[in-house]
């Protein structure tokens, strides 16, 4: 995937329009959260005009996809469902946004978007409604339409940096993506509202989801959702967790019901975050004692808002009342000495971890696997060891969607663990020159069988660990 600084600084960017547009689909447009939402995008976009010297962004939507300067943005995508059927219902190839354009015109666009229902008879029509509401928003033809605002031909394989698998696969996984994601930020949503979660539509994306992986490979969903800059973190992180655990899940040949309960269960263990002001939750350093009580407040919370739900089953109610107690008891919140984790949530609480040390955090930086591992093995008492056993053996060292250079030069993507967990099965992508190879010549190569090839390390920018990264483990 592509990983260039400039297509991330543009991620953040729409990543802030598609949350303003889910904010004002809960809530009303002069809402606090609808209203910091919205600013947050018009300061990002007069920043990025001035210093690109540019007199309007334009945000393409071609093929269900969101895409700027050819570059298919794929963790806006993700989070972008409302918006790209938005742009269906509009007839429309994708948003022109012009220098001038402030927070009253956004607020036309979002509200233009929760009004319509149904699809235009034509762009036309589309295009003299919208400039009604704003002058500042201009409607672009569709891709394929003569006419069409974007600048540079859309590349498909360029979005994949020529090491996906086939395009028929790739392009079915964004659909399914979609829906965790979506699914979790309803639940948020519905959750800061007071309104009733939607547990069963929870469960039934867990079912898509796993429906889709009855023909795939859970190892092809982390290798396309690991990709560093693409939303706030507690949507993304919570679809994270789900997918580690039905990975760990399936390796261990679980019960297809139990697997869709314990994705379900990962998907909402963190709703009661809902309800923690968003100072705290986003707060760029640690956390002071108060600040630490009230965020330590969420589990309890999560579990009150599920065993309100009537939907709600046993493993997402525990999941979201233990998922930060040790397997000796300690943590929070605090339970009699008596009291037994359950195997999903002890599952759930090491991958909750291992995904929190391995992300970018407001106040941390990404830690690698190897690092994360090393962490959480030192603190003893934290975990359930056979937990941690099974997601060690599944995800090795290198988990699968990680880039990493060989002893021989070459680059290569991680498909799958081996059997020894410093030599998993990679697809050779780059030259020793670090060119891309062609289609033809790129090449799958397990290095537990090629013992003259080893990883010399991963290619991400990650830094070393501080007490930042340590305090993960408390909190």
């Amino acid at each position: 995937m592509n990983h260039d600084p400039q297509t991330s600084i543009y991620e953040d960017l729409i990543s802030a329009l598609v949350n303003a547009l889910s904010q004002r689909a809960l809530f009303h447009r002069d809402h606090p959260r609808v209203q910091s939402s919205v600013a947050d995008f018009v300061r990002g976009l007069r920043q990025r005009l001035g210093d690109d010297q540019r007199e309007a962004f334009f945000l393409g939507v071609v093929e269900g996809r969101l895409v700027h300067d050819g570059r298919f943005l794929f963790g806006s995508t993700l989070l972008g469902r409302k918006l790209v059927k938005f742009a269906d219902r509009l007839r429309c190839g994708g948003f022109l946004f012009r220098a001038a354009l402030g927070e009253n015109d956004v607020l036309s666009l979002l509200d233009f978007c929760v009004e319509l229902n149904e699809q235009v008879a034509s762009l036309d029509e589309a295009r003299a409604r919208l400039q009604q509401r704003t002058q500042a928003i201009e409607l672009s033809p569709l891709y394929e339409d003569q006419g069409w605002f974007g600048q540079f031909h859309y590349s498909k394989s360029e979005a994949w940096d020529g090491a996906g698998g086939g395009e028929r696969e790739q392009r079915a996984m964004v659909p399914v993506f979609q829906s965790l994601f979506d699914a979790v930020e309803t639940a948020h949503g519905k959750a800061a509202s007071d309104a009733a979660l939607d547990v069963d539509g929870a469960r039934s994306v867990s079912e898509g989801l796993l429906h889709s992986l009855e023909t795939g490979d859970a190892h092809d969903l982390l290798r396309v959702v690991r990709y560093p800059n693409y939303d706030s973190y507690t949507v993304g992180h919570s679809v994270r967790v789900a997918l580690l655990a039905v990975l760990v899940a399936r390796e261990l040949h679980a019960p297809t019901r139990y697997v869709i309960e314990l994705c379900t269960a990962g998907l909402l263990h963190d709703v009661g975050k809902a309800k923690i002001p968003n100072e705290i939750l986003f707060k760029p350093g640690l956390l002071d004692d108060e600040e630490r009580r009230v965020m330590s407040q969420h589990p309890r919370l999560g579990a009150e808002l599920l065993l309100a739900n009537n939907g709600a089953g046993p493993l997402s109610i525990g999941a979201a009342f233990g998922h930060h107690i040790r397997h000796d008891g300690g943590g929070y919140p605090v339970v009699p000495c008596w009291h037994a984790v359950g195997k999903a949530t002890a599952l759930l609480h090491v991958c909750d971890v291992f995904e929190a040390l391995t992300a970018v955090r407001p106040y941390k930086p990404a830690l690698t696997p190897r690092r994360a591992f090393e962490i959480m093995l030192a603190d003893r008492g934290s975990f359930h060891p056979g937990a941690l056993q099974a997601l060690v053996r599944c995800t090795g060292l290198y988990p699968p969607g990680s880039r990493v250079l060989l002893s021989s030069g070459e680059r290569a993507l991680v498909l799958v663990a081996g059997s020894d967990i410093e030599r998993p099965a990679v697809r050779v992508t780059h030259a020793r020159n670090g060119a891309l190879l062609p289609a033809d010549e790129v090449h799958d190569l397990d290095l537990a069988a090629a013992s003259e090839i080893h990883i010399l390390r991963m290619l991400e920018d990650l830094t070393p660990p501080t007490a930042a990264e340590a305090s993960i483990l408390q909190c």
